[in-house]
């Protein structure tokens, strides 16, 4: 039976968060208890920092995580970008039919050549 790992993702990505956030959080104690109240606007721009990455992408992708939701729970395509897609498909083999039928033709012209 084979295992979801798609809960054992969220939690390393949180555990990995979770690290990093105590790090910065460590470093940003670390200067403050050097430089003293003057590091107010620095924690202000890591606060901001933070909250512009996980309003970005990466907090859109870990809110759909959690959600559940998958890009397979998206809706289905119109049927015109299948038909699209399978005339697609066929002239790609088509194609691969020619080159091969060049190859071969060329391979055979310069066998001829060298004997």
């Amino acid at each position: 039976m084979a295992r979801d790992r798609s809960n054992e993702w969220i939690g390393s990505a949180f555990v990995g968060l979770g690290f990093g956030a105590a790090g910065v959080a460590g470093a940003l104690a670390w200067v403050t208890s050097r430089i003293g109240p003057a590091s107010i606007p620095i924690w202000a721009i890591a606060g901001w920092a933070g909250m512009m990455i996980f309003r970005g992408p990466l907090g859109q992708a870990l809110a759909t995580r959690i959600s559940g939701h998958s890009p397979a729970d998206s809706p289905e395509l119109p049927q015109e970008v299948y038909g699209e897609l399978d005339d697609l498909r066929a002239r790609v083999s088509e194609l691969e039919e020619r080159v091969d039928f060049s190859e071969r033709i060329l391979t055979k012209q310069s066998s001829e050549q060298q004997s």
